[in-house]
């Protein structure tokens, strides 16, 4: 009976211990974890990735009762994104993110400083960071197939229909180009099934925001060239062609997020036909959860992309089901082409340097930049 006793008192020591120790880790790991983000050169209502990266980042801190905050650098310099980085790190932020190209020179100067901090980057580009630097232990770095979201996108729109089609890119950065050479890439390949012939104007603004000039030039695309679709794929510039869109009785692409929501809101309901999304938000969630639950920190570069053909929402690129619009190309058709992507049916160039081979079908008027 002794033995039993004894054995009892010990096992519930070694539990209420366990218990003691699980809330104290919990309590104290709370406590500990605070997360940060650094814009870049938008703020975190630009109805692109700088507002996905901050709305995930604030429904996980909410969840899990984790403080979270963010700094928008003063300009768009180095020093000032700098800047942001360390008042982040001086007020106790350990987990810090950073979406956008821009961030990848801040993070080689501020990383390697700070071993202590964990930096989670963005849609930042091996080449985005200063040639020869090495990426340290704390830094982890997610990236995007979104030459894969850019050919779905132009693939259903030729399917849907369209065959004088626009693409309008912010700076020419390795994202905005791999949207873009993607979307041409589904034009021609939705162009030679259909054996169609298609028109494609290819531009960058030079900037990721709109503004009289860019909305002068591709209004003269819709009147002049009579564009009838223009893939608008640099954070707030899609106000340039939503602008233009409505005025024209044209249509337009979103990016990074759903943005038909927004433009139906601030311009005319229905003119955004669907949107080349990555999963930012998804990303900042689960990496987050990983490295706050399960301790779990992968570092160096990872491409995400496609994962699933029966639930496309569960992919790191995909067009929104919520605001389907198109009618020829449905949503049926869009989980065939994911399939044909995932059994290796089809494939996309990942190639940045030189504009896409395109068959005869295809004719692409490439006019560099706005500015």
């Amino acid at each position: 009976m002794k033995k039993i006793i004894v054995s009892f008192f010990i096992t519930a020591v070694v539990f209420f211990t366990l218990v003691f120790s699980l809330s104290f880790m919990s309590h104290s790991n709370a406590e500990d974890f605070q997360v940060a983000m650094v814009t870049d050169f938008s703020d975190v209502n630009d109805a692109s990735f700088n507002q996905a990266c901050y709305e995930g980042g604030m429904e996980w801190a909410k969840e899990n009762n984790v403080k979270f905050n963010y700094f928008k650098p003063s300009d768009a310099s180095l020093a000032e994104r700098v800047k942001s980085i360390n008042l982040a790190i001086d007020r106790g932020y350990k987990t810090i993110l950073c979406p956008g190209y821009a961030h990848g020179e801040a993070l080689a100067e501020v990383a390697p400083k700070h071993p202590d901090v964990k930096f989670i980057g963005l849609d930042i580009s091996p080449g985005d960071f200063p040639s020869g630097f090495t990426l340290t232990e704390n830094i982890a770095v997610f990236n995007y197939h979104e030459e894969i979201a850019g050919y779905i996108a132009g693939y259903g729109i030729v399917k849907e229909g369209f065959r004088r089609l626009g693409f309008l890119g912010g700076i020419p950065g390795s994202a905005v180009i791999r949207f873009g050479y993607g979307y041409v890439q589904g034009i021609d390949a939705a162009a030679k099934e259909l054996q169609a012939d298609v028109d494609v104007q290819y531009v960058y603004g030079g900037q990721f925001f709109g503004d009289s000039e860019i909305y002068k030039y591709i209004d003269n695309w819709y009147k002049v060239n009579k564009t009838e679709v223009v893939f608008s794929c640099g954070g707030s510039i899609y106000t340039s062609v939503a602008l233009s869109a409505k005025e024209n009785n044209g249509y337009m692409i979103g990016v990074d997020t759903d943005q038909a929501p927004i433009i139906d809101r601030d311009y005319q309901e229905g003119i955004c036909l669907t949107s080349a999304m990555k999963g930012i938000k998804q990303t900042v969630i689960a990496k987050l959860g990983e490295l706050y639950h399960e301790r779990r920190w992968q570092s160096g570069i990872t491409y995400l992309g496609l994962v699933s053909s029966e639930n496309p929402e569960l992919n790191y690129v995909q067009l929104p089901m919520d605001t389907w619009r198109m009618k020829h190309f449905t949503i049926e058709d869009y989980k065939t082409l994911i399939q044909d992507f995932l059994d290796g049916t089809k494939d996309v160039s990942t190639e940045t340097e030189q504009p896409p081979v395109v068959s005869e079908y295809t004719h692409v008027s490439y006019r560099g930049s706005i500015k």
